[in-house]
């Protein structure tokens, strides 16, 4: 869904050395079967798409419309694929190449990394591409080549185009054919600049006066996705179908045997630590993130809408272990300079150590020197003034919402522009905040707790874009 290319089937004007007008004009017979003609002609219209959002459409960088090759199924109406062609491609025009005389309904991978599609035995609807490496992932999928199929926008769409070959189709006249297309990834960007800190400065009594976002990193990067997008009334786990259509991922097992790093990249587990001891008991917060992982560059990540939950009058939430989403590095300030380590005890800032040691609940207790080790106890700690913020993205497109609200997910060939107008409060000491334990499985708590929506303390403003451009006004 989202920005389309348009595959363009035309009439394939080839130079064929040896072969006259006459021939090109009768049909083709292969093996004893009578077959016709079908060319695909890629055009560079790239800034449209089928459902469009009140931000627009964005074209992108040149390397995102790149087109380097074509893999063309033909199949039935049910999406059995019945044949797999590569035809060459020159510039933006396919050589014309044969397939079988009937009805049948056309699909195209463009920039086909190697997903197996075999005929008689593929249906499209099915196929699950299963991505290696976090690297594949945030490239665009795949390596910096960017995947394509058939544009699908709900469970009513074959998803592919539908075209009738006759003996007429000949290889000077091929069969006519359009196809729409989206990229299979969603992009990231952040177009932040300085947040407004008033509320932030009032909550902590002018204790942090200002901030400096330095960059975020991705969170919850699924490592499956389906080939062909879809759309139902699924709900994974819980049995149950939704009221409205959705866009339907790849379910997401709740197994007490599954893991939620084991269905992610990116998942909190690389950012954060927990130790536990022999009785399950955290001992231990650590970060143990990079401040150099965090950059403000444009990201990607592949498509994901996690499982939808409700609470309250049918207000939406998800679970944190499975929804994607961006983890801000923000660095406090207070007249104009970086603060140095600070702690929270009790919803109380201690402006250092020595501070925190003379609360009366560590009256001769020697508190542990390591960062982690306090936090382990209750105690937060900033260290070297830097907070982080957890923004999980919801998909604000108006043609596609649950019953009038956005849910949590990302979507193929859409643009999530995220910009921190405010912050309110205090981050996190930790990426997450330790809410999040990756080594239980996605079930409930501690694995995948629900995100609530109170502890919001950035406001983001999203805006989608051809690719579908989402603007998100984030407010922590």
């Amino acid at each position: 869904m989202k920005i389309k290319y348009f595959l363009v089937a035309a009439l394939a004007i080839l130079g064929l050395a040896g072969c006259s007008d006459a021939q090109n004009d009768f049909p083709e017979v292969d093996s004893g079967e009578v077959k016709g003609y079908l060319s695909l002609r890629l055009t560079g219209d790239v800034n449209t798409r089928t459902s469009e959002g009140s931000e627009g459409t964005d074209g992108g960088i040149p390397a995102e419309s790149t087109i380097t090759g074509v893999t063309v199924l033909i199949a039935n109406n049910a999406g059995l694929v019945t044949s797999v062609h590569h035809p060459s491609i020159t510039g933006v025009q396919t050589e014309a190449f044969k397939v079988s005389l009937g009805t049948h309904y056309v699909y195209a991978l463009v920039n086909n990394p190697g997903i197996s599609i075999v005929a008689d035995v593929t249906n499209i609807n099915d196929v699950v591409e299963a991505v290696t490496s976090a690297a594949e992932a945030t490239s665009g999928y795949k390596n910096g080549k960017f995947l394509m199929v058939n544009a699908r926008n709900s469970s009513t769409e074959l998803g592919g185009v539908p075209v009738n070959i006759t003996s007429n189709h000949t290889i000077t006249t091929p069969a006519p054919v359009t196809i729409k297309v989206d990229r299979v990834a969603a992009k990231i960007t952040d177009i932040t600049t300085t947040p407004t800190v008033t509320s932030l400065a009032n909550s902590t009594a002018n204790f942090v006066t200002g901030v400096d976002v330095d960059g975020y990193v991705l969170l919850n990067v699924r490592k499956e996705f389906n080939v062909l997008q879809k759309w139902g009334y699924n709900n994974y786990s819980n049995g149950a179908p939704l009221n409205y259509e959705v866009l339907v991922g790849v379910p997401f097992e709740s197994s007490p045997t599954i893991l939620v790093k084991d269905k992610f990249f990116h998942h909190i587990g690389e950012y954060t630590q927990l130790v536990k001891d022999g009785g399950g008991v955290i001992t231990e917060i650590n970060n143990i993130s990079s401040s150099a992982a965090y950059t403000a560059t444009d990201k990607y990540m592949t498509e994901n809408r996690p499982e939808i939950k409700f609470y309250g009058t049918d207000e939406i939430t998800a679970g944190r272990g499975v929804t994607s989403g961006v983890i801000y590095r923000v660095q406090a300030k207070n007249g104009g300079g970086d603060l140095p380590t600070f702690y929270v005890y009790k919803e109380e800032i201690f402006a250092s150590r020595t501070a925190l040691e003379a609360h009366e609940d560590f009256d001769g207790v020697t508190l542990p020197t390591a960062a982690g080790e306090l936090r382990g106890k209750g105690i937060k700690v900033y260290e070297n003034g830097v907070m982080y913020y957890t923004y999980f993205i919801k998909d604000p497109n108006v043609a596609h919402t649950y019953g009038g609200k956005d849910y949590y997910g990302v979507f193929r060939n859409s643009i999530y522009k995220l910009n921190i107008t405010s912050i309110k409060d205090l981050g996190d000491d930790v990426p997450g905040g330790g809410t999040v334990d990756p080594e239980e499985p996605g079930t409930g708590e501690p694995g995948n707790p629900d995100i609530d929506t109170e502890e919001a303390y950035i406001q983001v403003t999203v805006t989608i874009n051809p690719w579908v451009l989402n603007t998100i006004n984030i407010e922590f």
